[in-house]
């Protein structure tokens, strides 16, 4: 367990990694604003932070060191620890707040007195309820390990307090994903690849099963041939595989691409034999791009 104790000038860890000490001490990057009344500050609260074994799995439990201490608005953590290959929104698989759905946000409105897009784009705003205490729990698609020098904001009353804390670094496994071939063709049955399909394939508001996945394949491996189910396969190969944040800009043009056209066996011919999609140049453009992708990361 690693536990956090916020000061009025930052978060210190007491586990037993070494913290860059220079950017909390003697630094209040945040100040807090508001009078007595309404104010906060970094003292009036406590983090106690937990990561399980694999990772995965982030508990941040914030308690009052002052019984007078505001109740907190919102937590925001950023997670850009580990350039390109950092956590982000996109990678939280749920997140819940004292043991209901937590409201989260990628971005922080105006007027609340944070400011976290001075330092990073890559974050996650966590709004709270009143209450006692917080226990804040973060679920990722893949493990990270513990990066201890990590920007955190506290907002409470009229007052935005940033400080240190720790959070997801690096992933513990290196990023990569398997062809569409792996998840889609016939020996996808047989090479593991069913774990991944436990839940199914979503695409464009469509859950598919591996069983639907196969047979789409298999049409269009055989007598089809539509360019643009290319786009789908490559989009369900990082989707399946779990990378998709890493070519997210282009899942998002072929993810809206197939919302529009609603599920894929609704453009079936009579004959069951070829998939009829019109050619669109970016979808086919970003399939391709997700394509090379995966042909530089492709797992071993």
């Amino acid at each position: 367990m690693i536990f956090l104790t916020i000061l009025a000038l930052g978060l210190y860890s007491c586990s037993s990694e070494d913290v860059a000490t220079d950017a909390i001490n003697g630094n209040e990057l945040a100040k807090g604003k508001g009078n007595s009344n309404s104010g906060s500050n970094l003292g009036d609260y406590n983090v106690d932070v937990q990561v399980n074994a694999d990772g995965s799995l982030w508990t941040y439990t914030i308690t009052r060191a002052n019984n007078k201490a505001k109740n907190l608005s919102h937590f925001i953590i950023d997670l850009g620890n580990c350039g390109d290959e950092s956590a982000s929104f996109v990678n939280i698989i749920y997140a819940t707040v004292n043991g209901a759905p937590a409201n989260l946000s990628p971005s922080e409105g105006a007027g609340t007195g944070c400011d976290p897009q001075a330092i990073t784009t890559n974050f996650v705003k966590v709004n709270f309820e009143a209450a006692s205490s917080w226990v804040l729990v973060i679920k990722f698609d893949r493990g990270y390990y513990e990066y201890t020098n990590a920007a955190t904001w506290l907002k409470a009353g009229t007052s935005c307090n940033q400080g240190v804390s720790i959070a997801p670094g690096c992933p513990r496994e290196e990023y990569c994903s398997f062809s569409q071939g792996f998840f889609f063709a016939n020996g996808s049955f047989n090479n593991g690849a069913s774990a991944s399909w436990v839940d199914g394939l979503t695409i464009g508001g469509v859950t598919y099963t591996q069983a639907e996945g196969n047979q789409i394949w298999n049409i269009d491996r055989g007598p089809g041939g539509n360019v643009m189910l290319n786009a789908f396969f490559q989009l369900g190969a990082v989707r399946l595989s779990g990378v998709e944040a890493a070519v997210q800009s282009h899942a998002d043009v072929i993810e809206a691409y197939f919302a529009a056209k609603g599920n894929v066996f609704n453009h079936l011919n009579a004959g069951g034999t070829a998939f009829t999609l019109n050619y669109d140049a970016a979808v086919f453009a970003a399939g391709s791009a997700i394509g090379s992708y995966i042909d530089a990361n492709h797992c071993n």
